[in-house]
């Protein structure tokens, strides 16, 4: 049987993890947009939307929705799993960064994939 405390801090991990996705996508967003404000990346076509970006975009949208709704103990595993592979792949991004605002929105990125992780480790069933 759950006590009042066990399923506020369930319901508080959840909405943390959410609204940690959240930031990322939004974070995620905005670098896309002053990249090409910035005419240091050329619009994206047809082949890279369709197998980087807009699954990735799924992604983040699902584990914003899935954090809310799914089940606590799955959820834990996703999001440490998934957040860790984001965070691989923005420590790339990183790697590959050439201005100062790139390395910025990059420790953005390492900062909420962290913070995801994190949360999902600590998160207690």
């Amino acid at each position: 049987m759950n006590t009042k405390k066990e399923t506020a801090s369930k319901t508080d991990a959840k909405i943390l993890l959410a609204a940690l996705w959240i930031a990322h996508f939004l974070l995620w967003s905005f670098g896309d947009m002053a990249s090409l404000l910035q005419k240091i990346a050329e619009p994206i076509d047809n082949n890279l939307l369709l197998f980087v970006a807009v699954p990735l975009a799924i992604t983040q949208a699902s584990m914003i929705f899935f954090s809310l709704v799914g089940k606590a103990k799955l959820m834990r595993w996703v999001n440490m799993i998934v957040g860790t592979v984001f965070l691989l792949f923005n420590i790339g991004f990183v790697a590959e960064a050439q201005l100062g605002w790139q390395y910025l929105l990059g420790a953005g990125y390492l900062l909420f994939n962290g913070l995801i992780v994190w949360q999902a480790w600590k998160w207690s069933e």
